[in-house]
């Protein structure tokens, strides 16, 4: 990275950027609206901007989520002989299924299942089918504080899981989370996600680079909307 983005990267990190909520509790500029300036609800806090503000969640925070998806997704592929582009990941445009004799790789596409369950998309579905063995990966860009509810994302598409099986006679399906906070905090369970998808340990290295991008993105953006 440029040394300007690492600067800026660690700026964020302090939360020594001059958002609405820093002018008036921070400057004691009180005569200044702290609520944010795109959604008007929230505080204008550092955090709001990075993964909490409504007005963001369709477009920015979209985008930044589907740069780390990407990588993973191009892996997998590769891996599976399902695709040969060496391209780099942010060129990289996945199909909506990918699919040899021996794997079958989803994108972004809800999964039909026999009965109405609440989360039957999560992000890149990947299927064995010598094995009969199904890989359901969700995707997630939440702020630091918010590491801890990985669990919780394991047992959104674990009901899921089990219906894949049973509607595909397949013998197994795991839900594995790739997690990294918007200002590129790793989580422990990463490398246990990546081993677990047969991924090089070093992968964590281009998806923490991908958010971190991703993330000064939003911020300057944000910083300059009127």
């Amino acid at each position: 990275m440029f040394a300007e983005t690492e600067g800026f990267l660690t700026a964020k990190q302090d939360q020594v950027i001059l958002t609405r909520n820093n002018k008036k509790y921070i400057l004691k500029q009180p005569d200044t609206d702290e609520l944010c300036r795109r959604c008007g609800k929230e505080s204008e806090t550092i955090q709001h901007i990075t993964a909490a503000c409504e007005q963001l969640a369709p477009t920015e925070y979209v985008k930044r989520h589907d740069g780390l998806a990407k990588i993973i997704h191009q892996k997998l592929a590769e891996a599976a002989e399902l695709i040969d582009d060496k391209s780099p990941y942010y060129k990289h445009t996945p199909a909506n299924v990918l699919e040899n004799e021996n794997f079958k790789l989803y994108w972004n596409r809800s999964i039909l299942m026999d009965k109405t369950i609440s989360f039957n998309g999560p992000d890149i579905p990947f299927m064995n089918k010598k094995t009969k063995k199904n890989i359901l990966i969700d995707i997630a860009v939440p702020n630091t504080h918010n590491l801890a509810e990985i669990t919780n994302k394991q047992n959104k598409y674990q009901e899921p899981a089990n219906e894949i099986c049973a509607m595909w006679k397949h013998k197994a399906a795991q839900v594995i989370p790739i997690v990294i906070s918007s200002t590129g905090v790793i989580p422990k369970s990463l490398s246990q996600s990546l081993t677990r998808l047969n991924l090089h340990l070093n992968t964590y290295i281009q998806l923490q680079k991908s958010v971190i991008l991703g993330t000064c993105s939003i911020v300057r953006c944000f910083l300059n909307y009127k």
